[in-house]
């Protein structure tokens, strides 16, 4: 499967010696494989006849090109929505049919056999764009996707949100997860809705759901739209709520407090969001006051540096619940940042780097599974409602000396002293 995916990727760099960058490459590529696939989708009964993979590889040259910008223009229309979406606005940035020809090429590598895998595929191949320096997806690694999912425990029959939703990946996790601990004999379906607000990012998470047969019965898998200007309408209120709140414009703040506000009671949800608002000050203090006063805040992840690479953006997860009589009283946080690696291009998260996390974590999605302080010198630590109120009911505490950076300040100090004697023996 590796194979298969450095074959699909290997084109976007030579592409980008032409000025596409690696989403553009991710979009042509998805409107590409779509094509290819869709004789084995059984769903998909809406393909015009006259526009299909077959008779697009049959041609050649410009005649190709011309049939391909056919293609998108036709399969924007069809009566599917899940089609339609995918396709939406569809504008190729190939300039040629020579690049046209270097993604079909690539895609002919891929065998019928290797269908139900591509996924996994598709998803690593997002990943891997997300970490080129104009890639820019927001995507959270997989592993620590995964590693939400299981510790907030979705159950079938829930109603899982995501207003946030980029590339659909919780909403895949959450499924595969309910999967995996259904009854054989119930009906094995994820309820949610999710809402993403990039046209990109959207029709991304629209081929990731198509990919893993996910599909929602009265519309498109991952709508889009903005969450916070939607029809409070279709909004019940959640059972879950899983999100990666980061994004160009800053509008986590706004989404924090919505997800707060449609958690039912008992309700649960784990969010992964940006340093800067959980310390600021005015607007940011005061959500983050609401949000431990009205909901159970009872669990912290301080992620490690170079989680959403290339922009870097430190992160942390919060974990918290909807209680009608119950409200924040203390706050557990796991350092896995200081004296951590740091991730990036050349590491990537695995599950063994947070292992420790889950744990202290628990088997209770509620955080109430029995914990132990491991003070001033651990990673896991609790503080109360009243310690986080004198500090500005800030989110990202950190008690832990960061030992590189010492070394690096006394190496920077011992230097700083051999210059100054070495100064001082020059002047004699």
């Amino acid at each position: 499967m590796d194979e298969i995916t450095q074959q699909l990727f290997a084109p976007a760099e030579e592409l980008a010696q032409d000025g596409i960058n690696c989403s553009a490459y991710i979009t042509e590529l998805t409107w590409l494989l779509f094509l290819k696939i869709a004789p084995d989708l059984d769903e998909i009964n809406y393909l015009f006849e006259e526009f299909n993979w077959e008779n697009l590889i049959q041609k050649d040259g410009i005649e190709q090109y011309d049939y391909y910008k056919q293609i998108l223009t036709a399969l924007a229309k069809v009566i599917d929505p899940h089609v339609a979406g995918i396709y939406t606005d569809a504008n190729t940035a190939l300039q040629n049919s020579e690049q046209l020809q270097i993604i079909i090429t690539a895609l002919n590598s891929v065998d019928a056999s290797s269908i139900c895998e591509l996924g996994e595929i598709y998803e690593d191949l997002l990943a891997i764009c997300d970490y080129e320096e104009d890639g820019h997806l927001y995507i959270a690694p997989r592993v620590l996707i995964d590693i939400m999912v299981i510790l907030i425990q979705p159950e079938v029959g829930e109603l899982i949100q995501d207003p946030y939703a980029g590339a659909g990946n919780f909403i895949v996790a959450a499924d595969q997860y309910i999967q995996v601990i259904a009854d054989e004999e119930s009906v094995q379906t994820t309820d949610f809705i999710a809402i993403e607000p990039d046209l990109i990012r959207q029709r991304l998470g629209l081929m990731n759901c198509l990919l893993h047969k996910i599909e929602h019965p009265q519309h498109v898998p991952i709508r889009w739209g903005d969450s916070l200007l939607s029809n409070r309408q279709i909004w019940p209120p959640a059972d879950i709520v899983l999100s990666t709140l980061i994004s160009k414009n800053d509008t986590s703040l706004a989404l924090l407090q919505h997800i707060s506000q449609i958690l039912k009671p008992n309700g649960r949800a784990a969010v992964i969001v940006a340093d800067n608002i959980l310390a600021a000050a005015g607007a940011a203090q005061e959500v983050r006051k609401n949000l431990l006063d009205s909901c159970v805040l009872h669990t912290v992840l301080r992620l490690p540096h170079g989680i959403l690479y290339p922009d870097e953006i430190d992160a942390h997860v919060l974990f918290f619940n909807k209680s009608t009589e119950n409200f924040t009283e203390n706050v557990w946080f796991y350092d896995a940042r200081n004296n951590f690696p740091s991730f990036g291009e050349n590491l990537h998260l695995t599950r063994e780097h947070l292992i420790d996390f889950e744990m202290v974590y628990g088997d209770d999605p509620y955080g109430l599974a029995a914990r132990e302080d491991e003070g001033e010198n651990g990673r896991w630590r609790c503080f109360s409602r009243e310690y986080l109120a004198k500090h500005d009911d800030r989110l990202n505490i950190s008690w832990l000396e960061n030992t590189e950076i010492k070394m690096n300040q006394d190496l920077l100090k011992e230097t700083v002293e051999d210059l100054q004697s070495l100064k001082g023996f020059l002047s004699v």
